[in-house]
């Protein structure tokens, strides 16, 4: 099945804005590569579905390196062969205890109406400040 600018954009939407992967999971081609960058504590490449559901099944308040995690999403922007989300995140990280304020771009690329590799393009120093 293929699916349209549109519903690719509402779906990655939903993620980041509602945490709802209902949407975004029948849109994933089988072995989608999720990349994080790998000097995050949380970094690394995940391959499959299953793999991307579970990494945002879990809050990212829920591990060990946010204590709170605030999502805003400014724009996703949806073409042919890729969609785009910019989020503004407000986190407080456990190591300091002090709050940030950090941007995120993440990158979902596109073939034949379906979701083959997405890339996590973050501030990976946040994390000490």
């Amino acid at each position: 099945m293929s699916y349209s600018k549109a519903e690719l954009r509402d779906a990655v939407a939903q993620l980041f804005q509602e945490h709802d992967r209902s949407h975004i999971l029948p849109m994933l081609s089988d072995d989608v590569v999720l990349t994080l960058p790998a000097t995050l504590p949380y970094g690394g490449v995940f391959t499959g579905r299953a793999a991307f559901d579970e990494f945002f099944a879990k809050s990212p308040a829920s591990g060990d390196v946010w204590s709170s995690f605030d999502i805003v999403v400014d724009d996703v922007l949806a073409a042919d062969d890729h969609v785009i989300a910019r989020l503004t995140n407000t986190a407080v990280p456990k190591a300091t205890g002090k709050p940030v304020v950090f941007q995120n771009l993440w990158f979902f690329r596109v073939e034949d109406g379906r979701i083959v590799n997405v890339q996590l393009y973050a501030d990976t120093a946040v994390t000490t400040r």
